[in-house]
């Protein structure tokens, strides 16, 4: 896959790990029976940034869109493999997860961290997030693997943070996979 360059004097993600992993992506689809690299993998792909590099946002929605696909493909070898019931239990177990955070005090949700995220832009995408009637509402999986939440001194740990998003996307696909 080709993803446009940055200028010479701007730094990108390095295009042979970028390529390595989108290789692997890439051969995955290829051979759906074999487990070659997850969605898990994929959706936390860290890449070194060098100069004149593959540009960011470019590669990012890249990621974003197969690991989407690869964990409903997971998802879907799961439902097949083990029937709706227990993948309707394990999306409300989810669910149960998901609320408890959701229930949670905004400044107890999750840790402090030095270089976290911002925690008006957390809160602010939390509030769009809500559950009823055992029934998940979100933004889109895609703007939950893209969105920025800024950086901040005093922010939220970015660990917790991204967990707490992979849940609700797993859950968001486990849904519409079962309604």
């Amino acid at each position: 896959m080709n993803f446009p360059l940055a200028s010479a004097k701007l730094q990108g993600y390095n295009p042979n790990q970028v390529d390595a992993l989108m290789a692997r992506v890439h051969s995955q689809n290829e051979n759906p029976d074999r487990e070659i690299i997850s969605a898990a993998v994929v959706a936390v792909a860290r890449f070194d940034l060098v100069l004149a590099g593959y540009k960011i946002p470019a590669v990012d929605e890249a990621i974003a869109k197969a690991s989407d696909a690869l964990e409903v493909r997971e998802l879907e070898r799961e439902l097949r493999r083990f029937g709706k019931a227990k993948a309707s239990s394990d999306l409300a177990a989810l669910l149960r997860a998901l609320k408890q955070v959701l229930e949670t005090e905004p400044k107890e949700r999750f840790e402090k961290a030095a270089k976290g995220y911002s925690p008006r832009m957390v809160n602010a995408l939390i509030k769009r997030i809500e559950i009823k009637r055992s029934t998940l509402s979100a933004p889109s999986t895609f703007e939950l693997r893209t969105i920025s939440l800024g950086r901040s001194s005093n922010g939220l740990d970015r660990e917790q943070v991204d967990e707490f998003l992979s849940a609700v996307v797993s859950a968001l696909h486990r849904q519409k996979l079962l309604g």
